[in-house]
């Protein structure tokens, strides 16, 4: 603040603001909270959502996998492939995505991480396919069959795993 009669800037003290007072009382409390363990049956209630949820992501990345084998059989366009297969990466992308809001127990944090990944790179797969088909490239196509089926295992171990855990 500024004194024209002294011709000086003063320092004024203030004490905090009385609604931030407040907002770092419920911040704390809110990182306090996640730190409280939890009751062992709201533990396995958790587990028990997120497994069920795992085998459906698990299910509908089993089905994106059987329904491209099954075209690739057939389909002897390359275009049409690759359309296919960009189609794929998006949906693959989507269940990402949605991975990425589950909100796994402490205890599946580390499988949790692991299923992100998987689908990334079931993604990165599909990417891989769509580019070698467009472009006739098939070591693009070796490798990106060969991480589709990679992924689609990883998952498959992961969820084997969560089903050990109950």
């Amino acid at each position: 603040m500024y004194d024209a009669s002294l011709g000086l800037f003063l320092i004024v003290k203030r004490g905090p603001h009385p609604r931030t007072q407040g907002a770092r009382t419920v911040a704390l409390a809110t990182f306090l909270q996640l730190l409280r363990p939890q009751s062992l049956a709201q533990e396995q209630r958790a587990q028990g959502l997120y497994r069920a949820r795992a085998q459906q992501i698990a299910s509908q990345l089993r089905t994106v996998f059987d329904d491209w084998l099954a075209l690739r059989e057939v389909e002897p366009e390359y275009a049409q492939l690759a359309n296919v297969a960009a189609v794929r990466r998006w949906e693959l992308l989507r269940l990402a995505r949605d991975t990425e809001y589950l909100n796994p127990p402490r205890s599946l944090a580390g499988i949790h991480r692991d299923l992100h990944n998987a689908l990334i790179g079931s993604a990165r797969a599909c990417q891989l396919l769509a580019n070698g088909y467009r472009f006739h490239k098939s070591d693009a196509v070796c490798d990106g069959q060969a991480l589709l089926v990679e992924t689609v295992a990883e998952v498959s171990d992961l969820v084997a795993q969560l089903q050990m855990r109950s």
